[in-house]
């Protein structure tokens, strides 16, 4: 769940897994907005950036403990 100010490119994420919030982010997208994950099960790192002037994109990069990494980019939306 969250923002994005068009006019300034600022950001606000909140991560939610199953319910449980993970982590808050908050700031510019031409900056990059990334957040560190720490937990039992999880480690690795989300990180929000503006790709090709005016799309949203996710990096993900997570390992888990029985599972092996996971690492993927994604577009979220078009702004």
């Amino acid at each position: 769940m969250g923002y994005v100010d068009i006019s300034t490119l600022e950001i606000g994420v909140e991560v939610d897994v199953f319910g449980a919030k993970i982590l808050q982010m908050f700031g510019n997208l031409k900056d990059g907005v990334v957040g560190k994950i720490d937990l039992f099960l999880a480690k690795g790192e989300i990180k929000f950036y503006l790709k090709n002037g005016n799309e949203v994109w996710v990096h993900l990069h997570l390992s888990v403990t029985f599972d092996g990494t996971f690492e993927e980019d994604v577009k979220l939306v078009t702004i």
